[in-house]
């Protein structure tokens, strides 16, 4: 065999450092390839500004406004609502249900979205971080806040049908969801419940007798796995008696809650 010459040996490592080069290219795009698709996530649905795979976990609000606020009462009001769009996480659903006198009226949340996130986690390489901090304001931010907003001036109810509107909460959203993460329940109410079911402006009821009659079979609720947090606004006398607290404890204890906490609401 003849042996090969100088410029022979030369192109043949030529062409070796060549394709080693290129396979070397080949295998850092394949690489990057790979790295970029693992940064990027599933788009938001642009409706709910969901992620893709379904919420992480759910808040749900329920505002009692069958009584105005006074302007104490809209202050303290304005601080949960951002104390609780800023500790929502990213992923998470909030919604919003307003409580009237006419509770059918309000059978839909007043507001329903996703934290979208603000983009801070995300690296500028892999997302237009200027584009998501816009989506985070104008669409879920500022529609939030704005909820505060019309529960000051607004007239006196005839009804307050609260286990009522707390089945359709539950109906609408919790149990329509059905999200596998943490769910919070928060209602801000005088929880003075007012309706052809159940009044609590009489003769106080204990909730064992409220229990045997045929309104609560037809407005039982479960919460099971529900953390609930009950807001005590004080609009009237009657909001300060201690059987009032004493039925709804027995109410969510009922209701299989997985924990429940009571706080009073400035004002």
């Amino acid at each position: 065999m003849a042996r090969q010459t100088k410029l022979q040996k030369r192109k043949t490592r030529i062409n070796i450092l060549a394709s080693v080069f290129f396979f070397s290219l080949v295998i850092a795009g394949t690489a990057t390839a790979v790295w970029w698709n693992l940064q990027r996530k599933p788009g938001l649905d642009p409706v709910t500004l969901c992620p893709a795979q379904g919420p992480s976990g759910q808040r749900v609000v329920l505002i009692d406004r069958t009584d105005p606020f006074n302007l104490a009462q809209k202050a303290s009001l304005d601080i949960f609502i951002k104390n609780l769009v800023d500790s929502t996480p990213p992923g998470q659903l909030l919604s919003v249900y307003v409580l009237g006198d006419d509770f059918q009226a309000n059978t839909k949340p007043l507001f329903e979205l996703c934290n979208p996130g603000d983009g801070q986690e995300k690296s500028e390489l892999t997302a237009n971080l200027k584009a998501l901090k816009q989506q985070y304001t104008k669409h879920f931010i500022e529609p939030m806040l704005s909820v505060a907003e019309g529960m000051v001036n607004v007239p006196s109810a005839k009804e307050s049908p609260i286990l009522e509107m707390l089945q359709l909460v539950n109906l609408n959203s919790i149990q329509k969801q059905k999200i596998k993460g943490e769910v919070r329940l928060y209602v801000l109410s005088d929880m003075l419940q007012n309706s052809k079911s159940l009044t609590m402006y009489g003769q106080p009821m204990s909730f064992e007798a409220y229990a045997s009659s045929y309104a609560a079979t037809k407005l039982f609720v479960d919460f099971s796995q529900v953390n609930v947090e009950v807001h005590l606004v004080n609009s009237n006398p009657r909001t300060l008696n201690p059987l009032l607290l004493d039925f709804w404890k027995a109410y969510f204890d009922k209701a299989r809650v997985k924990s429940i906490n009571f706080h009073a609401f400035a004002g």
